[in-house]
């Protein structure tokens, strides 16, 4: 037997969906706890003896410490096998996740969150590199987009959930709940990676590639706009333009349930509509698609700022998140295609955005006294975003990178 076979074929690489939907399940059990604590702390914290900017610092230390651990990750697992990596991460989360509802003290709490944070780089960072492994150029975009509707159900049931086993159970019983929850999930993790070697980077077949910085803007801007500006603002937003009461089409709605309502489409149109958004995607080529859509998604986002009606922004504001899910699975395979580091550095790059997002967004509503230049600021990003996808596509338009084992255009 030949001791060094040779890299799969691309037939080869359109195998089971099986391996994806195991990782993918895997850690939407692990984020259940976390999403829970985003609903939860907020309303629990003077109980256990916190003060405001605490929470504010527990909610964002697993978001900053990821733009160092989501590269640390990246280099294990090129290392180490993955099994044992996911193992020890799948353990961790569910001991953190325990964790959230025992401990009182700030300092306690806030290493639970750090290293919450480096667990999940390295289960994004398995999950991403499975569906490249198992996939073929053809088929990525559909198949990175089953991978974040699976993973983003854990978002929606966590949030959902959490709140019914709060009132009903209380704080410490909800995350020992999660807890046992996402100790499910270190089999599903293990099943996932049973033909898995250490993932070994992409490359062209010249030689070593480094990751084009445009791909940093590309995540920077998704994590900027709508995981940071657009979703920590748009209950401001609401209140700004219409109170505490929106009449909308006819129908008067408090603007906290509107905000949650949308914000619940969100989760909603990524969920289900990922998969068939990275079908289209796969049919329309990334080369085309990704800039249009950046481009689309700015002009929603100017037609919400300039909008004189709330039921107008809010349309505008949902169709710009189905922009965001379609841009969120394209950019996501143009990275898994650039190989692990390219994984790594477009998830440092998504943290980072999303981590500022908020600051920025709540700066601008205090400076200028008017969230709608959320909106403007957000479709000028998705501009550079455009431009810097454009240049990016056309730059890896030519012959030679290897994906898996062939020839092929990476990001077309």
């Amino acid at each position: 037997m030949d001791s060094n076979p040779s890299p799969p074929t691309a037939r080869s690489r359109t195998g089971s969906r099986s391996p994806i939907v195991l990782i993918a399940a895997a850690s939407a059990l692990a984020v259940m706890g976390d999403c829970a604590l985003y609903t939860l702390l907020p309303n629990h914290y003077a109980n256990i003896g916190l003060v405001p900017f605490q929470v504010g610092i527990l909610l964002s230390a697993n978001r900053w410490v990821r733009l160092i651990s989501n590269h640390l990750a990246e280099r294990a697992f090129r290392r180490i096998a993955p099994a044992p990596l996911l193992a020890g991460a799948f353990l961790l989360t569910s001991l953190i996740t325990a964790a959230y509802g025992y401990f009182r003290a700030f300092a306690l709490l806030l290493a639970a969150r750090i290293l919450w944070g480096v667990c999940l780089s390295f289960i994004r960072q398995a999950g991403m590199m499975t569906v490249v492994r198992t996939s073929a150029g053809s088929h990525l975009g559909r198949r990175m987009g089953l991978h974040r509707g699976l993973t983003l159900s854990g978002f929606l049931v966590g949030t959902l959930l959490g709140g019914l086993c709060y009132d009903t159970f209380g704080f410490a019983s909800t995350f020992f709940t999660f807890s046992m929850l996402s100790l499910l999930g270190l089999p599903l993790g293990l099943l996932s990676q049973r033909h898995g070697a250490r993932i070994e980077p992409v490359v062209p077949a010249g030689g070593s590639r480094k990751t084009d910085p445009r791909i940093l803007v590309c995540g920077f801007a998704l994590g900027l706009v709508g995981f940071g500006m657009i979703m920590s603002t748009l209950g401001l937003i609401i209140k700004q333009r219409a109170g505490i009461s929106v009449d909308f089409f006819g129908i008067a709605v408090g603007a906290a349930t509107l905000t949650g309502t949308v914000l619940a489409i969100q989760w909603t149109l990524d969920i289900i509509g990922s998969p068939l958004l990275g079908a289209v995607g796969d049919r329309i080529g990334r080369r085309r698609c990704i800039p249009l859509v950046y481009a689309g998604g700015a002009g929603l986002l100017g037609c919400a700022g300039f909008s004189s009606g709330t039921a107008w922004m809010l349309v505008c504001v949902v169709l710009f998140f189905c922009c965001a899910a379609q841009l969120s699975v394209m950019v996501s395979a143009c990275a898994g295609e650039l190989g692990p580091k390219g994984v790594a550095s477009y998830l440092t790059a998504h943290d980072f955005g999303s981590a500022v997002g908020p600051l920025i967004g709540w700066g601008l509503a205090q400076i200028v006294l008017s969230a709608d230049t959320v909106f403007l600021t957000g479709a000028l990003s998705y501009l550079v975003g455009a431009l810097a996808s454009n240049r990016l596509l056309r730059s890896d338009k030519r012959p030679g990178l290897k994906s898996g084992g062939g020839p092929s255009h990476a990001l077309t």
